[in-house]
């Protein structure tokens, strides 16, 4: 199925070209790749996380959590490490909190402030779905060898840098 659309895809941009010669192919091309990549992985992840009763955002919130210092943060400092906006970060963590995965508890130090910290049946439930995750990353990933891999990461790295920036500037003149 995804021969087709890859296909497809090339085959407008080549068209495209044609019509506008000054079209940066490759890049466009390669920001499409990116998109239609982000796009499978996030319904592999789905479908892998989903018969444990997960979305992606609050898998993403619970392993956040799983993974920090005494497994307890504030939900502002989640949002960044979870890929969530406030608003949503608010819903995903109601969510969690009813189904006893997390606590959410105003702070010692500052009572205008939350503390969550995961449960003892949040942290089993990240122990099972954790391997379910790897299994078919190692198996995407089995073609491709470390070096390989670390040199992706590293464009990767260098490429969301750049974006960020750019996006930034971007955000700068708009507001001028």
């Amino acid at each position: 199925m995804v021969r087709p659309q890859l296909e497809s895809m090339e085959s407008n941009l080549d068209r495209l070209s044609v019509m506008m010669p000054e079209l940066p192919k490759h890049e466009v091309l390669f920001v499409r790749l990116v998109l239609f990549l982000a796009h499978e992985l996030d319904t592999m992840l789905e479908q892998v996380i989903r018969p444990y009763g997960l979305g992606e955002g609050e898998f993403r919130v619970l392993t956040a959590l799983f993974s920090q210092p005494q497994s307890t943060a504030h939900p502002g400092d989640l949002c960044a490490r979870a890929s969530q906006k406030p608003a949503n970060m608010s819903r995903i963590t109601d969510s969690l909190v009813k189904r006893e995965l997390i606590t959410r508890v105003p702070s010692a130090e500052d009572r205008r402030k939350l503390v969550l910290r995961i449960t003892k049946k949040g942290v089993a439930l990240v122990h099972r779905v954790l391997p379910a995750v790897w299994a078919p990353l190692r198996q995407l990933c089995s073609e491709t060898s470390v070096k390989e891999q670390e040199r992706m990461i590293a464009d990767l790295r260098k490429l969301l840098i750049r974006l960020n920036g750019l996006n930034e500037s971007l955000a700068a003149e708009k507001d001028t």
